[in-house]
């Protein structure tokens, strides 16, 4: 059964670390064409003022730290509780905006998805540390 959560930890990882890369890429180069111009796929009306330049810069932060830790090795992230915590903590942020998305039922067809995206770098998180604490040795997951 150990191999099985072995195996499922490094696809999760993986996964994530194409999606997190992936998202970064695309949302970074969104958002700075979008300091420079006014584009149509955002929303508000709020261009140019310093609101909205704080919440791309907010945006462009959080999107950057989760890349940043899904390419981290888990054993750096699940050597101590505290850590852990910490990490699982930020890995769970992208789950903050989604009851702010979700105005109707049918909403949840397409965020379902999303939300089994985002819940692959906090679950490899979760496995590679309840193996370190069964005492196995983790190299990268």
């Amino acid at each position: 059964m150990c191999v099985f959560f072995k195996v499922f930890a490094w696809l999760s990882k993986i996964a994530a670390i194409l999606f997190w890369l992936v998202v970064a890429w695309v949302t970074i180069s969104l958002d700075i064409s979008s300091l420079n111009t006014p584009s149509h796929w955002r929303e508000g009306d709020d261009w140019g003022t310093p609101e909205f330049h704080h919440r791309i810069y907010l945006e462009i932060a959080e999107v950057t730290t989760l890349a940043v830790l899904a390419i981290l090795p888990n054993r750096w992230l699940v050597f101590s509780p505290v850590t852990f915590v910490m990490a699982l903590l930020i890995a769970l942020t992208p789950f903050y905006s989604i009851p702010g998305a979700l105005t109707e039922w049918s909403d949840l067809l397409w965020l379902m998805p999303i939300m089994l995206l985002f819940s692959l770098l906090p679950l490899s998180l979760i496995l590679s540390f309840w193996r370190r604490r069964k005492g196995e040795k983790i190299r990268y997951v």
